[in-house]
């Protein structure tokens, strides 16, 4: 992760919206601590990510509900954690090994939806820094995996 971007993303977000970005509390710091994430993507969610849920066209969870959903879903087994939701129910994950984000289809599922499959898996973003950009400077998001796979094609998921 680029952390001098991420930090001017995080502050002008704090500055310049309704969302506010903070340290999480230290029960669920450690809770982090345990997961199988890169430093980097822990000190993001621990230190820099919404202290709420974040409403723009989809969910983006707050940390700690990032963390209650990776305990109800366990996800990371699969090298993916989900941070929030299309308006239609489908998530939107980030990848563990790359930071990229990926939205679900339930379209494209096939067998066993909890599996989270790569094939029902779109890329939008190839880092999260690029989702966090489009969230501070108001633009477009990604409503669901069909305009999520629109958005990569039309901008490389930049």
């Amino acid at each position: 992760m680029h952390d001098n971007l991420l930090y001017a993303v995080i502050s002008t977000i704090n500055e310049n919206s309704d969302f506010k970005c903070a340290e999480v509390n230290d029960d669920v710091y450690q809770e982090f601590e345990k997961l199988s994430l890169d430093l980097n993507t822990k000190r993001l969610f621990q230190w820099r990510w919404f202290s709420e849920d974040a409403e723009v066209g989809p969910t983006i969870y707050s940390a700690e509900n990032i963390l209650k959903a990776e305990k109800e879903n366990n996800y990371l087994k699969n090298g993916i954690i989900e941070i929030g939701y299309c308006p239609n129910g489908d998530e939107i994950f980030l990848r563990a090994k790359d930071s990229a984000i990926l939205y679900w289809s339930h379209d494209d599922a096939e067998g066993d939806w909890h599996s989270k499959e790569e094939t029902a898996l779109f890329m939008a973003y190839i880092r999260v820094e690029y989702l966090l950009i489009n969230i501070c400077n108001r633009n477009f998001i990604a409503w669901d995996s069909y305009s999520a796979r629109e958005y990569f094609d039309m901008y490389g998921g930049k």
